[in-house]
This record gives C-alpha cells, structure tokens and sequence, in this order.
C-alpha cells in the first residue's frame, strides 16, 4: 500500500534511504567509507521528518506487512530527491508503485517535466519509467521525463 508519509514515519522512512543506500547502491560509493559517510551526512531522522513536512514537497511511504518498505519524496517544482526501497522488496514493482505516487502529485501544477539525479544502480530503474538524459547537462546522471497532457 501506497500513503502520503506523516510525520511518525520518519524513523522508518530515514532507515529505508540507509539500508537502501549502504546494501543496494554498491556500485556507487563501492564500499568506500567516506564517500558513504558523505552521502548519509543529512539522511537522519530529524531531516526525514523534516522533509515529510515540508509544504513545498510530497512524500510517500509504500507498506507492506504493516511495515514501511519503501520511500518517494518530490518537491512542488518537479525534482524527485528521493526513491528508495528495501532490498528485500526490490524487484517487486514497490519502486514503481512509489515514483508513479510522486509523479502524479505534482503532474497537475503545469509543470512541463520531473526531473532528477540518479544514482549509477538506479539509472536503469529510472530508463525503465521513461526518463531520458538530460543531454543539455553535463552530468550524465542527470535525467527527466516530460509530462504527458
């Protein structure tokens, strides 16, 4: 199940971006300690909390058993910070489930396209739903999808 994210989440919402980071996303910080370090800085139960109440944004939580599985988190203007599941539930269309959540949260405020930075485990998840490189970038990870009307 899909829900909007409230404040009490916020635990199992920062240990779901944690876990998925550290066991999932190897092909990014490949073990290294500081870059791992670095890119868990702010992933911490009072910033979760805090962006689960941000008003300029929409964050989502999927359950499964009860149990949070996995998070979305899309701001007003159309830039995804943030989806992330469990390993024990990657593979299972929670991901999916949780993207489409936030894409359709923010598709009736006439923006012309979401748009991200992807990890180099997730580039292949976001391709999946339809997100191009943003070739006017030079980062390649830099990806969008435009809005269908």
């Amino acid at each position: 199940m899909i829900r909007k994210a409230e404040a009490r989440d916020a635990e199992a919402f920062c240990n779901v971006i944690r876990t998925s980071i550290i066991e999932l996303c190897g092909l990014d910080h490949k073990g290294n300690k500081d870059i791992l370090d670095e890119w868990l800085e702010n992933k911490t139960v009072e910033n979760c909390k805090k962006w689960i109440l941000d008003e300029c944004s929409n964050s989502f939580v999927a359950e499964k058993n009860g149990n949070i599985v996995g998070i979305s988190h899309i701001g007003i203007n159309g830039y995804l910070f943030l989806c992330y599941v469990l390993p024990c539930v990657k593979g299972l269309g929670i991901g999916g489930k949780l993207l489409s959540a936030a894409e359709n949260s923010v598709t009736e405020l006439g923006l012309m396209s979401i748009s991200l930075q992807s990890t180099i485990t997730a580039k292949g998840f976001y391709e999946h739903y339809g997100y191009i490189e943003d070739a006017e970038l030079k980062n390649s990870l830099e990806y969008c999808k435009p809005i269908m009307k």
